[in-house]
């Protein structure tokens, strides 16, 4: 079903929307009870997120919980990523109503200068992910939809020279570049290969994985995160079913497949953890916990541990936050924001 397979994508904004037809039906809107945008957290901020249009891409400095608006757009925005230099963003942006065609991959400078759509076409361009050196984009697409499947694509940075670097004959998803390796989700598990598309290898193996149970998803594991030294893979497994878009718990494992550890045991809506440039901290997303929408930034130890709550208590309750990454030294992060409408 078309429905299933746009799930597949699996970025934040995938989770939360189904495909009826031509339509996304909000899955959320019975849990989004703002009592404040974050829940157990006393953090504040000297500045209030600025909007002039429903998304934005913002920078927050982590130590001063300032926060600047650095593009601002009525498509939503999804999945930003920043370069080597610390000097460029790319994201994607939805055009259209359609996402199997009105998805393309855009590029700003981290000051707010310089937007570009990358790609301009009439099929989904996705999940866009830098090259170790900057000069490449690593990508989802998916040209012929609705006939194959999404695959993974590289391009130069200009949007040039695109290669189609990996078809496994199934969707292709979630894929992150760091050193000379990729990894990327192929039917419910984790997945790393060479640069160059070829030595594909699985890494995970969930006994329950593919299995399709009350949620979008089915059981599984899904966007895999390299740290920066490429030796782990931090990923997301969705242990239950009990909400539309699945509970999850956050998983390490070694690149060898060896050393699968459960790093929380929350089982909450919470995605997409993404590592520090050094290695020591993963920021995340949670989007409900206790019942409640949430919608907020989180950081934790690789280990799990010392998990807090970093977005300010008293930002609005309807600006939701998503799509967080650290900053190339790790003094601000970049985020998408909506404003609940």
């Amino acid at each position: 079903m078309a429905g299933q397979i746009f799930y597949r994508f699996h970025t934040y904004f995938y989770r939360l929307r189904f495909i009826i037809g031509n339509k996304l039906t909000i899955l959320f809107a019975a849990v989004f009870l703002f009592a404040g945008c974050a829940l157990d957290n006393s953090n504040t901020s000297d500045t209030v997120p600025e909007h002039d249009k429903r998304y934005g891409i913002y920078s927050m400095d982590i130590a001063a919980t300032t926060v600047e608006l650095i593009y601002s757009s009525d498509n939503s925005l999804h999945r930003v990523h920043e370069n080597h230099t610390g000097t460029k963003l790319i994201f994607q942006e939805d055009f259209g109503d359609n996402t199997f065609r009105d998805s393309e991959i855009c590029l700003i400078n981290t000051d707010g200068s310089g937007y570009q759509r990358i790609t301009d076409n009439t099929w989904l361009d996705a999940y866009p992910s830098w090259s170790p050196d900057g000069t490449k984009i690593l990508f989802l697409s998916w040209p012929d939809y609705p006939n194959n499947t999404m695959d993974i694509f590289m391009m130069n940075s200009n949007g040039t020279n695109l290669l189609e670097l990996y078809d496994s004959g199934d969707h292709d998803a979630d894929c992150f570049w760091v050193g000379s390796e990729i990894v990327f989700t192929r039917e419910s598990r984790i997945w790393i290969m060479d640069d160059t598309g070829i030595n594909a290898r699985q890494v995970t193996d969930y006994e329950r994985a593919g299995q399709q149970g009350n949620a979008n998803l089915p059981f599984g594991d899904y966007d895999p995160r390299l740290n920066p030294s490429g030796d782990i893979i931090c990923f997301d497994r969705m242990i239950n079913d009990q909400s539309s878009s699945g509970n999850y718990n956050f998983y390490t494992i070694n690149t060898n497949g060896t050393e699968e550890t459960a790093i929380t045991n929350t089982g909450r809506q919470q995605f997409m953890a993404e590592w520090s440039h050094a290695g020591d901290k993963l920021l995340f997303m949670v989007a409900a916990k206790g019942g409640g929408g949430i919608y907020d930034m989180f950081i934790m130890n690789p280990d799990g541990s010392d998990q807090s709550n970093i977005t300010p208590a008293d930002w609005p309750g309807e600006f939701l936050c998503s799509h967080g990454i650290f900053s190339y030294d790790d003094s601000k992060i970049y985020f998408v924001g909506e404003w609940w409408e």
